[in-house]
């Protein structure tokens, strides 16, 4: 069978204490035998998610603040050794039309989704290099930097800037032998998923049931570990000739042109 095995390596994961695609990430890189290190504002949510695993190590830190990234980085460093992986999945939304977005609520989305993702991977590879060590990088996007909906404009091309970052670091890093992917996920069925519905829907469930029904080809929920495989596979030498693309982990979300029940059962032969 074959198996990937992280033993022996530390995956640092941004905001990993979430309840979305970040506990997704932790729970599929611990299976496969990795160290996690957890990373994320509020230590209380740190100490609740070193429960799960016993063998992680928990690292506050805002990644939007250069000074704590590189403080982060030289503690790690000197306490546990070189990071091997970074899962930069920390990030913020935003649900608010473009034209009437404030400068701040601009700033406070790029701070954490595009400069936050830039400091901690220009630590991460710089800390590498500096050890002579090969390591690999897993951005997580969204299906919003490739297609979106009212209200999203701004956090869309902040994913769309995390693509282009990342691919622009694939090449710019690859002598080096570190790989940079992202993955983009589409609707994840999580509390962290449902509290977001409930800003606009009044019926969560039955949101997330036509989302599944109507708008993807898999009639699956998306689980936050879907989203953890998939980037435990990239961070795997599995994956050891991909670099600079993004995987979407959407249930073919993105695939339709039109709903399913567009044409009715006319498409069925």
């Amino acid at each position: 069978m074959l198996k990937i095995d992280c033993s022996g390596k530390r995956y640092l994961v941004t905001g990993g204490a979430g309840i979305g695609v970040g506990a997704g990430i932790c729970e599929a890189i611990a299976k496969s035998g990795g160290q996690i290190i957890i990373n994320d504002l509020d230590s209380g949510k740190i100490n609740e998610a070193l429960e799960k695993y016993p063998n992680a190590i928990g690292v506050p830190c805002d990644v939007s603040i250069p000074n704590e990234v590189d403080d982060m980085f030289a503690f790690i460093n000197k306490e546990y050794g070189v990071v091997h992986g970074l899962v930069n999945n920390a990030g913020i939304g935003l649900r608010k039309r473009a034209h009437n977005t404030t400068e701040s609520e601009f700033d406070q989305l790029y701070n954490i989704d595009v400069k936050g993702v830039w400091l901690m991977a220009k630590a991460f590879a710089n800390q590498l290099i500096a050890n002579n060590q090969i390591g690999h990088l897993v951005n997580i996007s969204s299906v919003h930097a490739h297609a979106t909906t009212l209200n999203h404009a701004i956090y869309s091309s902040a994913k769309m800037a995390v693509e282009g970052l990342t691919r622009g670091m694939s090449v710019e890093l690859g002598e080096y032998g570190i790989r940079c992917n992202a993955v983009a996920p589409g609707y994840v069925d999580s509390e962290q998923g449902r509290e977001a519905i409930a800003t606009w829907s009044d019926n969560p469930k039955q949101w997330e049931e036509q989302q599944r029904d109507e708008y993807q080809s898999l009639k699956h929920f998306i689980s936050p570990r879907d989203c953890g495989n998939a980037v435990v596979f990239l961070l795997s030498d599995l994956a050891r000739s991909i670099t600079g693309q993004t995987l979407i982990v959407d249930g073919g979300f993105t695939n339709l042109l039109y709903g399913n029940s567009f044409l009715g059962n006319k498409t069925k032969q």
